[in-house]
């Protein structure tokens, strides 16, 4: 598929339909380090096993909150196509992602514009991990492209 293909369009796409799900994982060291980096951001908590435990009393160390959202963004956006466009995203993290966990993330569209000069999709998003646990959940406000 090339960048100008469009994968979905508004017409597509109903309330109660899963849109999008996406598995990211097992998380590791090089993955925190990686976006630890990026961000600047010098906290044990991303990539110190032994400092995690010692300090903050947890098995080993957890992905950043902002590393989780980049994931699921980057499933939205993915989905939405390159005519499309995340509008507004609304999460709470409610769960750690620690090393060796896997990110299970969906989206369920809830209720569509009315109006196709706008026509965007609000969806239900959700974080899980391997066992099932919630990591995040929120709402998002997608763009797609129209048909026509």
């Amino acid at each position: 598929m090339t960048m100008t293909e469009q994968r979905i369009f508004f017409e597509d796409v109903r309330p109660a339909t899963e849109v999008v799900n996406r598995e990211y994982g097992p998380l590791t060291v090089i993955d925190t380090v990686r976006w630890a980096g990026l961000q600047e951001n010098t906290q044990q908590l991303h990539y110190d096993r032994d400092w995690v435990r010692e300090h903050a009393g947890l098995r080993t160390f957890i992905a950043s909150g902002a590393y989780r959202q980049a994931l699921l963004m980057r499933m939205l956006t993915d989905w939405a196509g390159p005519r499309g466009r995340l509008r507004k995203l609304s999460i709470r993290h409610s769960y750690s992602t620690f090393e060796g966990d896997t990110m299970r993330f969906t989206a369920r569209a809830v209720e569509t514009s009315d109006d196709p000069a706008d026509p965007w999709v609000r969806c239900d998003v959700e974080g899980t991990n391997q066992e099932g646990r919630r990591i995040l959940v929120g709402q998002c406000t997608l763009v797609l492209p129209c048909r026509n």
